[in-house]
């Protein structure tokens, strides 16, 4: 998805809405702030991996990370 079709998407929803990521195992975080990320496709990356990962080199390419996160204290 490109920044074009989720402002297309986020249009149709209430302003209102709260926006959220899943969690690192379970359960989701707000969205709390938008990263600037360089990513490329990762072929060799397992299933439970995300398919890219960040990558520096020439043939990556610019991605926006919404980013959430637990504050809780850890137990």
């Amino acid at each position: 998805m490109n920044a074009k079709e989720l402002i297309t998407r986020l249009q149709q929803i209430p302003p209102e809405s709260t926006i959220v990521v899943r969690g690192y195992e379970n359960g989701y975080n707000i969205i709390s702030e938008l990263k600037h990320v360089r990513i490329a496709h990762d072929i060799t990356a397992p299933w439970y991996c995300g398919e890219y990962s960040e990558n520096a080199t020439k043939d990556a390419i610019e991605a926006i990370e919404l980013f959430g996160q637990n504050k809780n204290k850890s137990i």
